[in-house]
């Protein structure tokens, strides 16, 4: 069981359209991009970004799967933001290598929902590969899978390390 000290508020996360916080300039706004797979198929559009305010970074993209192209129903889901690939060029958001049994499994998003531990751990178990087995619940969300510790920034191919500071998210200017 997760100790007192080491359990994650996840009811910090917030929609980034409803906080007073925007991306900073020079930085892609994601939104409205459509999402593909390795393929190039349309699985969706950005709808949503979570981010953890304190921490100034992004957490999760909420893809809606409307006018999809390989037969998703309708609905909102999350996505680790540091799976993401952006081509800035096209305006899309690839997510290499993901299956549609994947997006089949991943829960769906309300509008306003808190992310709770049993919703990340659900994404962790999607996302598990032999290789990068789930965590333990025991250690805190700041010390597991990696996009829940990264804002996303520009990166060039699926895997690289991107080091990017917390002046990614700008609160707006005070009048």
């Amino acid at each position: 069981m997760a100790s007192a000290d080491k359990t994650y508020n996840y009811s910090k996360l917030e929609e980034l359209s409803e906080s007073c916080y925007e991306i900073a300039d020079g930085q892609p706004d994601i939104q409205g991009w459509d999402v593909r797979d390795s393929a190039g198929n349309k699985i969706g559009e950005v709808d949503e970004l979570l981010f953890d305010p304190q921490a100034r970074k992004v957490r999760y993209i909420i893809m809606h799967m409307g006018n999809n192209d390989i037969g998703l129903e309708d609905g909102r889901v999350f996505l680790p933001i540091s799976l993401a690939v952006f081509q800035e060029d096209k305006d899309n958001v690839v997510m290499p290598g993901i299956t549609k049994a994947q997006l089949l499994a991943l829960p769906l998003y309300e509008k306003g929902r808190a992310i709770t531990e049993e919703v990340d751990e659900q994404l962790d178990n999607v996302f598990a590969t032999p290789d990068t087995p789930t965590p333990k619940t025991e250690a805190p969300i700041e010390d597991r899978q990696p996009y829940q510790t990264k804002f996303y920034g520009k990166q060039q191919k699926p895997g690289a390390d991107v080091t990017v500071s917390q002046s990614y998210l700008d609160e707006p200017e005070k009048n």
